[in-house]
């Protein structure tokens, strides 16, 4: 599943000259004043969902202190959905549209969060914001989130609790109005106080303590999000078919698109690396047992432009269809799937959306009840995927936010801030509801030789995992990829790998929480480890 690999033109530009370099839209380089810190997973995080950025010359600055403004335009801008109508602010002193935190301002102010904040018509966006009210700036957000009835109470009686339960050293100094919304951000974990019992109200706030902060106030917003396990059971996945139970949704992939000539094409379940397998009703009887809904996959790509042509073959694409709906229909093996997954990969030109698109709608016509899921790939190179008319069309779509590896510049297949970039650049015309963010389990290998020269390698999981459990191996988790870095040297060269495990699998997840997407798909199976089944089931949702 989309096992090409790509150079992503308007994601990565090459610089020509001496010593080729590369530019990403997206924070792909680590900040130089931001090393080992407490708050450097928050600030990377933040940093890939546009959250925060650094202040110039490849600097964060995480021990400046923040000013009114920003602090709430990094607020704002950590909540994914959209507030209600705007209302007339009439501050004297935000009366600039233009200015860069006037959007921002005016959000909270709609959310009703800043208003604690405005005296004598006056925000006064250029003071430095205390921890006092960040506290409640954050309370509020999130209790408005809460019932009245649970709102009245924590107002009440509630925080009064959570006062007696902290005893900050300092309470007193605590401005009694703005009680109840500060104790509930404490009461969340979100702000409490340091080491010396102090909750320092009218001090200051850095930029890295406002990253760690606004991680949590995320945390706290997401951690009901349901979210789907969608399976790719394909090659070898057998030994981990009993991980469907933790899963909604399977995709087997057991089909391709045969085209052997023009005016003629059809499924092709028998050939192949994605041929039904010997021993196939163990897979499907596992899946029964565990209820989750079953598609057939059926993969295709571009080579020698094969896919491109079939899409310009009316009739093959009649045959096709009709091949689909018969296999379907009557169900020669007995599968009893109740849709079918298109995985049509590597259209590169524009100008074969339509095509692709008016395929999409007959063989969605002919299905007749049946489900149908889309795969599509980050459209920055791939451009021959219509989003907006894909997302009208499917009952789900697949976005296979991975394989941007490059060989020059060492990218592996799925740093967090590309992956992050493919997810926004696709809500703008798929809902949320309808899309799932697929993870590809895999390493990305480069070896340093001795004679100068650097090859890449995809190697076997197995091999990676033997590979950490060896002396001499070192591993680190790298921000701000957020994947798994293991160096080591043999007789071969120096070994760089970039892989994805539990902890970078895990961060993934959490941007699908944070867009409030339907799920996230597995490819495939057989790939994932125990270790990592056992992130997706403490993140996602059986139903």
């Amino acid at each position: 599943m989309f096992k090409k690999t790509a150079i992503i033109a308007l994601v990565m530009m090459l610089v020509a000259g001496v010593g080729q370099a590369f530019a990403y839209s997206a924070q792909m380089q680590t900040f130089s004043d931001v090393k080992d810190d407490w708050a450097t997973n928050s600030i990377y995080k933040l940093s890939a969902i546009g959250v925060i950025a650094g202040t110039g010359d490849g600097k964060f600055q995480g021990n400046g202190v923040l000013t009114r403004e920003a602090f709430v335009k990094m607020l704002m801008a950590s909540i994914s959905e959209t507030s209600a109508a705007s209302k007339a602010m009439k501050l004297q002193d935000m009366t600039d549209p233009s200015r860069w935190s006037y959007n921002y301002v005016q959000r909270a102010y709609d959310l009703g969060l800043i208003q604690f904040m405005i005296a004598n018509d006056q925000f006064k966006p250029s003071s430095e914001i205390t921890r006092e009210e960040v506290a409640v700036l954050t309370g509020s957000l999130l209790l408005q989130s809460k019932s009245d009835v649970e709102r009245t109470a924590w107002k009440d009686t509630g925080f009064k609790v959570e006062a007696d339960n902290r005893k900050f050293v300092d309470a007193a100094a605590i401005n009694p109005t703005y009680q109840a919304e500060l104790y509930y951000s404490s009461s969340l974990g979100i702000m409490v106080g340091d080491q010396t019992g102090e909750f320092r109200p009218k001090a200051s706030l850095t930029r890295k303590e406002a990253a760690a902060i606004i991680e949590r106030v995320i945390n706290e917003r997401i951690k009901g999000q349901t979210l789907s396990g969608i399976g790719y059971y394909a090659i070898e996945s057998f030994k981990q078919a009993g991980q469907m139970s933790l899963l909604n949704d399977v995709k087997f992939g057991w089909s391709t698109l045969s085209y052997p000539a023009a005016g003629t094409a059809s499924l092709d379940m028998k050939k192949g690396e994605y041929a039904v397998p010997s021993g196939w009703e163990a897979a499907i009887q596992i899946a029964d047992q565990n209820k989750v809904k079953q598609e057939l996959n059926i993969f295709a790509n571009n080579k020698d432009n094969q896919l491109s042509k079939f899409l310009t073959d009316l009739p093959a694409q009649t045959a096709f269809i009709q091949s689909v709906q018969t296999a379907m229909k009557n169900d020669p093996y007995g599968f009893g799937f109740t849709g079918i997954s298109i995985d049509f990969e590597g259209l590169k030109d524009q100008a074969e959306q339509p095509a692709f698109v008016s395929f999409l709608q007959e063989l969605k016509k002919s299905l007749d009840g049946f489900t149908l899921s889309v795969a599509v790939p980050p459209t920055d190179w791939y451009k021959g995927y219509n989003l907006k008319s894909i997302g009208a069309i499917a009952d789900q779509v697949i976005l296979m936010a991975y394989d941007y590896t490059h060989l020059e510049s060492k990218l592996p297949s799925a740093p967090l801030p590309l992956v992050n970039e493919a997810i926004q650049t696709a809500l703008k015309d798929i809902p949320k509801e309808k899309l799932v963010l697929g993870i590809s389990k895999q390493a990305n290998q480069w070896i340093s030789r001795p004679d100068g020269t650097v090859v890449s390698e995809q190697p076997a999981i197995k091999l990676v995992e033997d590979r950490i459990a060896k002396p001499g191996t070192k591993v680190e988790f790298a921000v701000p990829y957020f994947l798994s870095k293991i160096t080591f040297q043999d007789d071969r060269g120096n070994h760089e790998i970039w892989y994805e495990d539990g902890k970078s699998i895990e961060a993934k997840i959490w941007l699908a929480k944070f867009y409030g997407l339907q799920g996230v798909s597995l490819w495939y199976m057989g790939n994932y480890t125990s270790a990592d089944y056992d992130v997706v089931k403490q993140n996602t949702t059986k139903r």
